[in-house]
C-alpha cells in the first residue's frame, strides 16, 4: 500500500510541475541589487505575471549556488500557497491562488555571495567652518568570473547604474553629510602618550542612520590645498568619534612642582620614617602660540588618597587615577593654572610626580 501511495504522490508531483509556467517565458523581470542592513548584497527579481482564477503555478530557475532557505518569496495580486524544491529538479515551483483574473507580481530576493563591499568615511574640515563635511563611500568588488552589466544597485536609498567586470572594484560616493557636532581639542597627557607632545584630536558626532564599521580618513582644507591628517577605524556601534589627527606645534604646556612638603611624620624605633602626610603644589603654564583659538585639555595623574585644597580652574574626574581641566585660549594667550592638594598616610613618594 505504501508503494502505491508513493507512486501516486510522484505522479501528482510530476504532473504539477508539468503544468507550471516557466517564469523565463514571461516578461523579463526588473532586477535590482540592494545593500541590506547586514552589509550583504541581495538580488531582487520582480516578475509581472497574468494570474487566472484559481491556482497558478510557476517555475523559477533558481541559481545553483543558492540554498533553498536563502530565497525569500513575496507575491501581490494573489495568495502564495506553497513553494516546492526538489533535489532532482533545479527549479523552484511557486503556487499562487487568485480570486479573479488580474496582473500579479512575484518578488524573489536572495543574497549575492560573490559581491563584497567595504565602507569608507572621509571628513574634510575647511577653515572657519564649525564642523567638517562627511562623505560615505562604498567599494564594491565583483568576485565572480562573469561580468555584471547595466544593473541597478540601491545603497542607502541611492540608485546607481553599474557595470562590473570580473574581479573589478568600483568606489561609489553614497552620501555626503554634515556632522551633528564637532570640536577640535588638543590634549596633554604624558602618562598616556608616553611623551610630552600636545596631541591634536577631532571629536565628532555622526548621524545614527549612516553608522557602519569602517575606516575613516581625515583631511584639512586650506587656501594652499588639502592635507591628509590621518586615519582610524570606527566600530559602527556609537555615533561618537574621537580621531587623533596629529600633534600641535603651536601650543606650549609646562608643568612645574612648586612644593612637596612632608607633615605629621611618624618614625619607628630605629628612627626610620614609616608614615607621613604631604602638602603639595603643582602649576601648569599653558600658551597658545597659534593664530586660531584653541581648546586644550591637560590631564593630571593623581593617585588615590589625596584631598583638594585649591585649584585656579574647574577640574573633572576622568579616571580613578587622573583628573583634567580644559582651557580655551585665544591666539597668543597664555595662562597659569595652580593646583594644591594634600595626601594622607604615605609610606613613600608623593602625590605629584
Amino acid at each position: 500500500m505504501k508503494i502505491l501511495w508513493m507512486i501516486l504522490i510522484t505522479i501528482l508531483f510530476v504532473s504539477h510541475i508539468a503544468l507550471a509556467q516557466d517564469l523565463i517565458l514571461e516578461k523579463n523581470p526588473e532586477e535590482i541589487i540592494i545593500l541590506a542592513g547586514d552589509s550583504m548584497f541581495y538580488q531582487r527579481e520582480t516578475w509581472m505575471v497574468d494570474l487566472q482564477t484559481g491556482e497558478n503555478i510557476y517555475s523559477w530557475g533558481k541559481p545553483i549556488s543558492l540554498n533553498d532557505e536563502e530565497v525569500f518569496i513575496q507575491v501581490e495580486g494573489g495568495v502564495l500557497l506553497s513553494t516546492i524544491n526538489d533535489a532532482s529538479n533545479p527549479n523552484t515551483i511557486i503556487s499562487i491562488y487568485a480570486d479573479q483574473p488580474t496582473i500579479g507580481m512575484i518578488y524573489l530576493t536572495y543574497p549575492l555571495h560573490y559581491l563584497s563591499l567595504n565602507y569608507l568615511y572621509q571628513f574634510f574640515w575647511e577653515p572657519d567652518e564649525a564642523a567638517p563635511i562627511g562623505r560615505l563611500l562604498v567599494d564594491i568588488t565583483n568576485q565572480n568570473q562573469e561580468a555584471i552589466r547595466n544593473t541597478v544597485f540601491v545603497i542607502a536609498d541611492q540608485q546607481f547604474d553599474l557595470n562590473l567586470e570580473p574581479f573589478e572594484t568600483k568606489r561609489l560616493i553614497v552620501k555626503e553629510f554634515q556632522t551633528m557636532s564637532a570640536e577640535k581639542i588638543s590634549r596633554y597627557n604624558p602618562s598616556y602618550f608616553n611623551d610630552t607632545n600636545i596631541h591634536f584630536f577631532w571629536d565628532l558626532l555622526l548621524p545614527d542612520e549612516i553608522l557602519f564599521a569602517a575606516k575613516a580618513e581625515y583631511f584639512e582644507k586650506s587656501t594652499t590645498g588639502v592635507v591628509f591628517l590621518g586615519e582610524n577605524y570606527l566600530s559602527g556601534e556609537t555615533p561618537q568619534l574621537r580621531a587623533e589627527v596629529g600633534e600641535s606645534t603651536d601650543i606650549v604646556v609646562e608643568e612645574k612642582i612648586e612644593k612637596q612638603e612632608k607633615l605629621n611624620q611618624i618614625f619607628n624605633k630605629e628612627g626610620k620614617e614609616v608614615l607621613y602626610d604631604t602638602l603639595e603644589k603643582k602649576s601648569y603654564r599653558v600658551a597658545n602660540r597659534g593664530t586660531e583659538k584653541k581648546k586644550i585639555e591637560v590631564v593630571v595623574p593623581l593617585q588615590a588618597g589625596y584631598e583638594f585644597i585649591s585649584c585656579s580652574v574647574p577640574l573633572d574626574r576622568t579616571e580613578v587615577n587622573q583628573i583634567s581641566f580644559f582651557l580655551d585660549l585665544d591666539p597668543q594667550q597664555e595662562m597659569k593654572v595652580s593646583l594644591e592638594v594634600s595626601g594622607k598616610n604615605f609610606t613613600s613618594g608623593f602625590v605629584f610626580r
